[in-house]
């Protein structure tokens, strides 16, 4: 699959417009960090950042298009303003190949109606995973098939689909569990017993005026 691209723009060719003002035509101010380089002051078009966002997610490989000039990069950090729903800024990191990334990526479980049935739910414990590899390495996506819970009771990062890949290292234990599948009345049972538990550290009326009596 072909690398997503984001087409950049040098802030001073929007010199006449505070970043305010520039921000309101769908110009998303941004700045690329590159190792032993200066950073770069930047804007990216609202749209096409989305586009990318929706279509392959924060967590990919990009290529940064800046005047012809073309490197690797991905998304370090996005600023939002959640009630506006709007973007505010982006952190971009470009990449040397030649040097190992250390990144946290999203777990995609897969096949979930296969075995969310009837009084089973799927119980997520763990939905990101860190990863260290070479950029050329880095993988699309990270995902676990769920209906391997056919057969086990659990799903851990031994189960994702990366973990046979010699070129990239997960950090996290090889043990830890992603999900496992639960049985609903279980899940009831499991709170009835704390709120019991809760319960009995509430005193009762009596114990209370002892208390008081003493």
């Amino acid at each position: 699959m072909a690398v997503p691209q984001l087409t950049l723009v040098p802030r001073e060719t929007i010199q006449d417009k505070n970043v305010k003002a520039a921000r309101k035509e769908g110009n998303i101010p941004a700045v690329v960090y590159s190792k032993g380089k200066p950073t770069k002051e930047v804007f990216a078009d609202e749209k096409e950042i989305m586009r990318l966002l929706n279509e392959f997610g924060s967590n990919r490989k990009i290529t940064l298009n800046l005047g012809g000039e073309k490197t690797f990069a991905i998304i370090k950090e996005i600023q939002k303003d959640y009630m506006k729903n709007q973007l505010i800024h982006l952190d971009l990191q470009s990449l040397d190949e030649n040097v190992k990334l250390t990144m946290t990526m999203n777990i995609h479980i897969l096949n979930r109606d296969s075995v969310e049935q009837g009084d089973y739910v799927l119980q997520v414990q763990a939905n990101e995973v860190e990863l260290e590899m070479f950029p050329r390495h880095m993988p699309e996506s990270v995902e676990v098939d769920a209906a391997l819970l056919k057969d086990q009771d659990n799903l851990t990062m031994a189960d994702l689909n990366i973990a046979s890949d010699e070129n990239i290292e997960i950090l996290d234990d090889m043990e830890t569990v992603i999900a496992t599948l639960s049985y609903i009345q279980e899940i009831s049972e499991e709170e009835e017993t704390d709120e019991e538990v809760d319960a009995a550290d509430v005193p009762t009326v009596d114990e209370t005026e002892e208390d008081e009596e003493e």
